[in-house]
């Protein structure tokens, strides 16, 4: 009975500490991202603007 409620406590704290890191980690991918899909565009498109067409 001991046991089971300390295992029961344990779980109530880890989970939310877990699907915390995994938000942030998603986040952080996201960013990541996004932020590489910017600069291949950038990248993309430098070549036209001194020529004034982007």
């Amino acid at each position: 009975m001991e046991m089971e409620k300390k295992t029961g406590s344990l779980v109530k704290i880890v989970v939310p500490i877990i699907g915390a890191v995994i938000v942030v980690a998603a986040a952080v991918a996201y960013i990541c991202l996004k932020l590489a899909d910017e600069m291949r565009y950038n990248e993309k498109w430098a070549d036209y603007d001194e020529c004034g067409w982007h």
